[in-house]
């Protein structure tokens, strides 16, 4: 599946793996789709934001270059039994110059999702 997402942050760091010997991995945040919530609880507004664990290369290769509007292609793993949308490959289609949000949703509109 591929979607363009707006990616606002990216970074590559040193992790333990299940063995105890340290891998390079990569992080990225996606800008979610703006959301208005209400339950018993109360009342919520705004922006999400999925905060995703990428292969060290992925991460990488779009440092430097987010915030950016990205086509983004998943793929469907399991994970802890349960089945999980991971990013597998990124494509940077548009650096966001400023924090003018109405451009990128504006962008996304132009080429549909």
């Amino acid at each position: 599946m591929k979607r363009q997402e707006v990616i606002i942050f990216a970074r590559t760091y040193d992790s333990k793996n299940d063995e105890g010997k340290i891998v390079q991995v990569g992080e990225i945040h996606i800008l979610c789709k703006k959301q208005a919530l209400s339950n018993e609880n109360g009342v919520s507004n705004g922006h999400k934001i999925a905060q995703v664990e990428v292969p060290f290369e992925l991460a990488q290769k779009i440092i430097g270059q987010v915030p950016a509007v990205c086509d983004i292609e998943y793929e469907i793993t399991v994970v802890n039994k349960a089945l999980v949308l991971l990013p597998r490959n990124v494509q940077v289609m548009k650096e966001i110059e400023s924090l003018n949000l109405l451009e990128v949703t504006d962008y996304i509109s132009t080429f549909g999702r």
